[in-house]
């Protein structure tokens, strides 16, 4: 089972990888257009709310057999608008990983 569940991930993690490609430009356009204004909120807030919820989807929907075998997928749950602003960004940098 946990080489089924493995895979599973792996299948998640490569349509993910696609589909990041389509929802990043039209997070920030959606950004640009709505959130700004309406949630008061930053451009990574917005990319970041639209990702989990591509996570979530991915998860309780389309590959939903992952939630019997992986527990740590069971507090998947879709994040509302409102709690936009609350959400903490990603942070990435090339430079603390060479220091």
């Amino acid at each position: 089972m946990k080489f089924f569940a493995g895979l599973l991930w792996f299948m998640i993690l490569l349509v993910r990888g696609v589909l990041l490609w389509i929802l990043i430009p039209f997070a920030v356009v959606a950004w640009l257009t709505v959130h700004w204004w309406a949630q008061r909120a930053s451009v990574g807030q917005a990319v970041c709310w639209y990702d989990q919820l591509l996570w979530a989807f991915l998860i309780l929907i389309p590959f939903r057999l992952l939630l019997l075998l992986d527990p740590r997928t069971r507090a998947a749950r879709f994040v509302e608008l409102a709690e936009m602003r609350e959400l903490k960004t990603y942070r990435i940098s090339v430079l603390n990983e060479l220091a």
